[in-house]
């Protein structure tokens, strides 16, 4: 979870191109493929919708980030 969060990020800072193609292009999916993406990568395609708001940049990171540290944190095994 962590390294594709990283992965996200690396790209929004220096290759925000990229997240754009890869929004482009899981919209012009077939719409069951569509679905199957969001449910299968959720989190990311949270992370590329926020990326494509009108927003800012430092809220669209500070957004993202958020995100990251919180799907992060939810998904890390705890004792019972």
């Amino acid at each position: 979870m962590a390294m594709l969060w990283g992965a996200f990020l690396a790209l929004a800072v220096t290759s925000p191109g990229t997240l754009d193609s890869v929004w482009s292009w899981t919209r012009d999916l077939w719409w069951p493929l569509q679905i199957a993406a969001w449910i299968v990568f959720l989190p990311w395609m949270i992370g590329l919708a926020v990326w494509q708001s009108d927003w800012s940049s430092g809220l669209r990171l500070t957004v993202i980030v958020v995100l990251a540290l919180g799907w992060t944190l939810m998904s890390y095994p705890r004792r019972t």
